[in-house]
């Protein structure tokens, strides 16, 4: 298990299920989503997060470890695993309730300017958090 510093509790709806009787593998995907914008919103604050630039994601990747079933809570763990001038990779881990891994996502991000429609450069202000809030978890 890793050190990540976002802790999100998801419960498991009935209609996150498919016709195969478990969780459908594109849910975990809104899971993630669900925690990294939570993840975003603690940093991006106030007036610092109505700027021009914003998270994006670039690319996303899960892998499958066991099946979920309704009931469920799923606890979802996302950090920032690396950090480069305009661009971040973070991890989710999720585990059951049960008390199981789930699934490991990644994905990458790309701080864009939607004003001069190009990737932009991770601020000094956000890198500090970030990282802050990172070594906060390796404690």
């Amino acid at each position: 298990m890793s050190k990540l510093p976002l802790i999100w509790k998801q419960p498991v709806a009935w209609g996150d299920m498919d016709a195969f009787g478990h969780v459908n593998n594109v849910q975990y995907l809104r899971y993630f989503e669900t925690a990294r914008v939570k993840y975003f919103e603690d940093l991006m604050t106030g007036e610092k997060g109505k700027g021009p630039v914003q998270p994006v994601v670039a690319s996303l990747t899960a892998d499958y470890k066991a099946p979920v079933t309704y009931p469920d809570t799923l606890e979802v763990k996302l950090g920032v695993t690396e950090m480069g001038n305009s661009s971040l990779k973070m991890r989710a881990e999720m585990y059951s309730a049960k008390g199981y891994l789930t699934v490991v996502a990644h994905c990458s991000i790309v701080m864009f300017d939607f004003v001069k429609k190009r990737p932009a450069r991770i601020s000094d202000e956000l890198r500090q958090f970030i990282e802050a809030l990172e070594a906060k978890a390796k404690e």
